[in-house]
């Protein structure tokens, strides 16, 4: 496991490098909408632009959450507690990814 300290490092700053100009479109598209009702909402987001970026802020949000959180129980969990944290940290960020999968496939095909 050299160096696995370095390569965490470079993905979390490249994760959020890239989750700048991704926040960037999401609160634009969310701001534009305000007040606005259900279906327009969701004509905006059945655009395939806008699932596809939506898929990528919520994925890449995750994974960089995971990395965050894993540093913290690296850094301040010790004894018996670290291994299902670090087990509940993978599964909430697999969790918040196919959930937002699902919604964001319901969401544009589902009638």
């Amino acid at each position: 496991m050299a160096h696995k300290g370095t390569s965490t490092f470079i993905i979390q700053r490249a994760t959020a490098a890239v989750l700048i100009p991704l926040a960037i479109w999401f609160l634009i598209g969310v701001t534009s909408h305000l007040g606005a009702d259900y279906a327009s909402a969701r004509l905006w987001i059945s655009k395939p632009i806008n699932g596809v970026l939506m898929a990528l802020f919520i994925s890449i949000g995750a994974l960089h959450m995971r990395i965050g959180m894993s540093e913290i129980i690296a850094d301040y969990i010790h004894g018996a507690l670290k291994k299902p944290l670090s087990m509940i940290n993978w599964l909430t960020a697999i969790g918040i990814i196919a959930a937002s999968f699902w919604a964001l496939f319901n969401l544009t095909f589902a009638s």
